[in-house]
């Protein structure tokens, strides 16, 4: 996934993953996205490898990859 295929609700989420961790609950009202889109979205970048959940039992999800930003490799 590259930043040119992101959701709005993928960048709300990759946004406020950006700065700390966040359980689903917490991405749902910081972001005011409804709640099944800020969930499609959080699988969706997990499947893609960009965000990983560190605690499951809470859904605590932490960023991995920001596809956003300009890797010249």
């Amino acid at each position: 996934m590259n930043a040119d295929g992101l959701t709005a609700v993928d960048q709300e989420v990759l946004n406020e993953l950006y700065n700390e961790r966040a359980t689903k609950g917490a991405l749902v009202d910081w972001t005011g996205c409804s709640r099944n889109s800020s969930y499609n979205c959080l699988e969706v970048l997990e499947a893609a490898g960009l965000v990983k959940c560190v605690h499951e039992e809470t859904r605590l999800f932490e960023l991995v990859e920001d596809p956003r930003e300009d890797n010249d490799d």
